[in-house]
């Protein structure tokens, strides 16, 4: 089993809306990018992703069926649960 501390992230508009942003990706504390598809299938398997931001406590990262919008189905979808801070919740991430 990996572990994996997530730093940035890199969003993206779908084409139907604009103005609604998905993470498509992130950005580990190696400088490597994943897809969140290869972080999915990486949990799926047992490996560990938490947001990672320094002098935080770091958030588990986790996999969602669909954003967390009621309109909106994008699938599949990360979130993390961040502890007393919001500092490491995934959305709030830099961009990377």
């Amino acid at each position: 089993m990996a572990s994996y501390r997530v730093t940035k992230v890199r969003k993206e508009a779908p084409a139907l809306n604009p103005s609604h942003e998905h993470i498509v990706g992130v950005v580990t504390d190696d400088g490597a990018y994943h897809t969140v598809q290869e972080v999915v299938d990486s949990i799926r398997g047992g490996d560990v992703w938490r947001a990672f931001v320094e002098g935080e406590p770091e958030a588990m990262i986790g996999i969602e069926p669909f954003c967390s919008r009621p309109w909106c189905m994008h699938s599949p979808y990360l979130s993390s649960t961040p502890g007393e801070t919001l500092a490491t919740d995934l959305e709030r991430l830099p961009r990377g």
